[in-house]
Parts: structure tokens; C-alpha cells; sequence
């Protein structure tokens, strides 16, 4: 019997290491499929979604794969309900994200009878994060437009312009947050 025990802790000790080197998603996967499904199960357990990342005005479908969610009772993302959501299997979860004021990391969460899962990544909402470029040349201000996630809209030259021509104005104003690949509009001088 003494000569089995160290062959179990190696075994042990090899499957150990095997899950600390595993996605957690996989982890997650295994545990999910093993546990929900069932009446009376855990609870729900997400697996992955996609895609991971959707404009701040809201409205992308994401795909919620994972558990347990022949209950689900509602799907949040960082504290905000989902426009939407359809249980379309246990396993299944289509949900359409909501409004966010401004660019953001958050986790998704299904919440259910039996209990919350909450994702182990983050989906991120994009935008346009309109910069202060007030007193820039206007080609480092196209630069930092495009970086911030917005486009270049019209470059209008104030009446009293001369080069080398720097901003002096911003539509709209500098702070605001908008859709991705918002138009900015410069007035130069």
C-alpha cells in the first residue's frame, strides 16, 4: 500500500501543475459542462463570449457560451442590464450590450436562481474620446484624433489663418465620448 501512495502523489502533483498551466477558460469549461445543465445544478458558468468588444452607443449581439442557463433571469454588463437577452440553449446566450457613457472595461454577468456567474475577462466598450488638441499643429492634431479613436472631420481655416496653422477650436468639445470613428472638426488659425 506504501508503495502506491507516491505514485498517487506524483499522479496528483501532475495534475496539478496540468490546470495551473490550462486556460481558465478551459477550467471553466470543464467545470461549467460538469456541474450545469441540470435541475438543481450549481448554477450558471460562463465560458468565453464574443465578440469581445462593442461601441459605447451599445447594441452588439454577443454570443454568451457556457452553463447552466435554462434559468437565467437576466445578463448584465459591469452593473448594467443588457438591452436584451435570449436563452437560446443551456449553453447558449445571445444578449444585446446596453448604453455606456464612455469607453470602459467591464465583466459580463448571468444571474440566475441558483446563482451569478460572472465572466474571468472583460468586454470593452469603445469610442471616441474627443482630446484637447487646442494649440497643436494641425498634423500632430490629426494624429491624436485618429489615436483617440475618432476620425478627422472638417479642418476649417479661421479668416485670420496663417502658417504654420495650429488648432483653436474643437467640435465637438474636447472630453466628450462618442461612437468610434466619430468626425472631429478643427478650426485652424
Amino acid at each position: 500500500m506504501t508503495g502506491t501512495r507516491p505514485a498517487r502523489r506524483a499522479l496528483i502533483a501532475v495534475a496539478t501543475v496540468v490546470a495551473a498551466l490550462l486556460p481558465i477558460s478551459t477550467v471553466a469549461a470543464v467545470s461549467a459542462f460538469g456541474d450545469a445543465g441540470g435541475s438543481g445544478g450549481a448554477g450558471p458558468a460562463i465560458v468565453g463570449f464574443s465578440p469581445q468588444e462593442g461601441p459605447i452607443g451599445g447594441g452588439t449581439v454577443v454570443q454568451i457560451s457556457g452553463g447552466g442557463f435554462e434559468t437565467a433571469t437576466g445578463v448584465s454588463f459591469g452593473g448594467r442590464p443588457a438591452t436584451s437577452f435570449k436563452v437560446k440553449s443551456p449553453n447558449l446566450i445571445e444578449a444585446v450590450a446596453p448604453q455606456m457613457p464612455r469607453g470602459v472595461n467591464v465583466r459580463i454577468h448571468v444571474a440566475a436562481a441558483s446563482g451569478t456567474a460572472t465572466a474571468n475577462r472583460d468586454f470593452t466598450f469603445i469610442g471616441c474620446h474627443v482630446p484637447l488638441v487646442r494649440g497643436a499643429k494641425v498634423q500632430r492634431a490629426r494624429r491624436t484624433i485618429v489615436e483617440a479613436g475618432c476620425k478627422v472631420g472638417q479642418v476649417k481655416p479661421a479668416r485670420t489663418a496663417r502658417k504654420p496653422l495650429r488648432v483653436i477650436g474643437v467640435s465637438p468639445r474636447p472630453g466628450t465620448w462618442a461612437d468610434p470613428g466619430t468626425a472631429v472638426a478643427l478650426l485652424v488659425r
